[in-house]
């Protein structure tokens, strides 16, 4: 057991205490609160964080109104908008197939729309045609009559391609998130790396969001997607990105977007577990669909006022996603099937698909606690993607073999392309290379900060509010209580459920059977999440537990 941080009478507070294997925060919350005034559970996981001061200022006192960026870029971006206005020109924008492109894709097309400029967009086929804006494309625009091109959510590597538009004689505005790793020479790039420091988190919506808000101003939808899409780009929560999230939560659950609600489950309300379950999955999942659908009809669905259309077009997307989940599911048995004892599990069959390569492989990687590859053919390439377990880096490994395509991602997911002549040197190459690591995967110690059972309230757990949308810099909001007092136990084949007592109206404490932890009758000792479950006219603070013993 490894203890961090002071709490007072700690020795006595942990006399006898089961040694489990959790990382166990004991806060000081007196220190906290007096110099914070703020409810006890979120003192304690502000004070089990390494956290600023600025940071704590942030999370307790900061705003939710988004503010707009005045840096030159987007000055000069709105500037050659407004002249393309004037000029009567047709403006092309050129998205992206995941979530952020599409909802970047929909800000900047309405916004354009206000405007009164023609315009049109175009996000590419994720399998035939790849990532961002390609030479071609430009090309098919030029013919169209567009004399200025946007890219949003992707451009700065887009080279070929801002190229073309150079020689065809169009202008380019690349409007990006990722990395740049060399000189753009678009005539305007508008990137977080050029603006004020508060705005170095901005998704990719987030950015197209400033060009909005500079020339129409504030518009609730646009701050809806640009929230929509921090969350699925897993932005970090900080500063001006804290500050659309906040408020297009609160946006959201004012059906400012009715389009998005139409995705919600009946009873649910708009948060980071919502959007991250029940809305973002379905935006991805017509990317990774095209064999049934279109991911450009995605745009006027999200921009959508009418009713009738948004209700059609959100059955066929649920029913697109349950497609989804149903392949995913097929293909995840057969790749469970194919794993071997390698400590790198590398993939292929020809049933494969390649839009949910990334999808399996995350699971067989949770499964295994190995890398994982999983590859589908695509022609004469095998196509497919990675993802890693803690501790090692999936885009160091793959960044000197010379046998790949294409290749890109970061520490924990890849994608990737392996000619077919080059596939069994591939195979190879990975099988040798995995041997020099010599990685020995760890599991990670869970983490909870630890409290008194008294702590735990209607009133105090409501108060966790507060540090929504929560932070990944901070530890998780999961709490860890000893000897709880156990007043009740209900068992049924898929739960048990534990009723604690308390100084105040008690908890329940809900343990799922399929996570195979036993079930004791007086547990010394409980950890997991806090929330508030209403159920008819009865409402109760509920732990779900992730440990019991």
């Amino acid at each position: 057991m490894i203890i961090s941080g002071t709490l007072k009478s700690a020795a006595m507070y942990l006399r006898g205490w089961p040694r489990m294997n959790y990382n166990l925060h004991t806060p000081d919350l007196a220190s906290i609160t007096k110099r914070f005034p703020t409810s006890p559970l979120v003192a304690a996981l502000i004070a089990s964080s390494s956290l600023s001061e600025e940071q704590i200022e942030e999370l307790l006192h900061g705003s939710d109104t988004p503010t707009v960026s005045s840096a030159i870029c987007v000055q000069k971006a709105a500037a050659r908008i407004l002249a393309a206005k004037k000029a009567g020109e047709k403006v092309f924008i050129g998205g992206d197939y995941d979530a952020d492109g599409i909802c970047s894709t929909a800000i900047m097309k309405d916004t354009l729309d206000k405007l009164g400029i023609p315009n049109g967009y175009y996000i590419p086929n994720r399998f035939k045609e790849g990532y961002g804006l390609s030479a071609s494309t430009v090309e098919a625009a030029a013919k169209k009559g567009y004399t200025l091109i946007l890219t949003v959510d992707n451009g700065v590597r887009a080279f070929d391609a801002i190229a073309k538009a150079k020689k065809l004689g169009l202008s380019i505005i690349v409007t990006d998130h990722h990395e740049i790793q060399d000189p753009v020479p678009a005539e305007i790039v508008v990137h977080p790396d050029y603006m004020e420091p508060d705005y170095t988190t901005l998704s990719g919506a987030g950015v197209a969001l400033q060009i909005s808000r500079t020339l129409i101003g504030d518009y609730a939808p646009h701050t809806c997607l640009a929230a929509i899409a921090a969350i699925a780009d897993v932005m970090p929560l900080w500063k001006e990105t804290r500050r659309i999230v906040k408020a297009g939560m609160r946006l959201l659950n004012q059906n400012a977007l009715p389009s998005a609600s139409a995705l919600l489950r009946e009873g649910s309300v708009f948060d980071e577990t919502s959007l991250s379950f029940q809305i973002i999955p379905k935006l991805n999942s017509v990317g990774r669909m095209n064999d049934i659908s279109n991911v450009n009809t995605l745009v006027p669905f999200l921009l959508s006022r009418n009713p009738d259309t948004i209700l059609r077009y959100a059955a066929q997307l649920n029913q697109v996603n349950e497609e989804r989940r149903n392949r995913s599911r097929s293909m995840s048995l057969k790749a469970e099937k194919m794993v071997d004892e390698e400590d790198f599990q590398l993939i292929f069959d020809e049933s494969f698909e390649e839009g949910i390569c990334g999808l399996v492989a995350g699971r067989i990687a949770q499964e295994t606690h190995h890398p994982t590859v999983i590859l589908a053919r695509s022609g004469n390439l095998y196509k497919g993607s990675g993802r890693s377990v803690a501790g090692f880096n999936l885009y160091d490994f793959f960044s000197d073999f010379s046998e790949l395509s294409a290749f890109g991602g970061h520490a924990m997911a890849v994608g990737l392309s392996v000619p077919e002549e080059q596939y069994e040197p591939f195979c190879r190459h990975v099988k040798e290379k995995m041997k020099e690591t010599s990685f020995i995967y760890e599991e990670p110690v869970p983490e909870a900060v630890l409290i008194p059972s008294d702590l735990i309230t209607l009133d105090h757990v409501a108060d966790l509010k507060l540090l929504s949308p929560y932070p990944k810099e901070m530890v998780p909001a999961v709490f860890a209580i000893q000897r709880p007092v156990t007043e009740h136990v209900f068992r049924s084949p898929k739960v048990v459920k534990y009723s604690f007592g308390n100084d105040s109206t008690g908890f329940d404490g809900v343990l799922y059977t399929r996570k195979g932890i036993p079930a004791p009758e007086s547990p010394v000792f409980a950890a997991g999440p806090l929330s508030i479950n209403r159920w008819r006219s009865l409402v109760r603070v509920q732990m779900d537990l992730e440990a019991i013993e």
